[in-house]
């Protein structure tokens, strides 16, 4: 798993690299984290839960990473790990979830859903040096997509 920091003017951008679909929210989160402070100084010490539906996996996106920032804006949540799991509606109802079709949907199986358990701590002045605060995760240049030798890769850019 990696992510790395892109050029972009007046905005922050991330390239991210997982094995799985999963991995890659999970990296997405930690990539977010060292965006606004060291990581490595944020202690796995709270655990907050977070259920997340979107109708496309880049939107899906969008949703978990605007939640770790609201989370952080709100409560001053930064985030040390994730645990994450991710299905598309079509599996879970295949595994006996029942749903309810959101208004408007035709009966097609796309869609999916994000559980995850967040694990991290209040923002500190002291101990969490800020490098920069995020306005917004941004449509621009997103990409989520399932690369050729089955892994997963996302692009994503903050508004500073």
């Amino acid at each position: 798993m990696t992510y790395r920091f892109l050029d972009h003017t007046a905005d922050v951008g991330l390239e991210i690299e997982a094995p799985s679909l999963a991995a890659l929210f999970a990296e997405a989160a930690a990539a977010f984290t060292d965006t606004l402070t060291v990581r490595e100084e944020v202690r796995a010490v709270d655990e907050v839960r977070v259920e997340l539906t979107a109708d496309a996996l880049d939107e899906l996106m969008i949703e978990w990473l605007d939640e770790l920032n609201f989370r952080f804006e709100t409560e001053g949540l930064l985030v040390a790990e994730v645990a994450v799991e991710i299905e598309s509606r079509e599996s879970r109802r295949e595994s006996g979830w029942h749903l309810e079709k959101p208004s408007g949907d035709k009966g097609s199986p796309g869609g999916w859903h994000l559980s995850a358990v967040v694990r991290g701590e209040a923002y500190e002045p002291e101990r969490h040096p800020v490098k920069v605060l995020i306005k917004a995760v941004t449509y621009h240049r997103l990409e989520v997509r399932e690369t050729v030798g089955g892994g997963w890769f996302a692009r994503v850019i903050f508004d500073l």
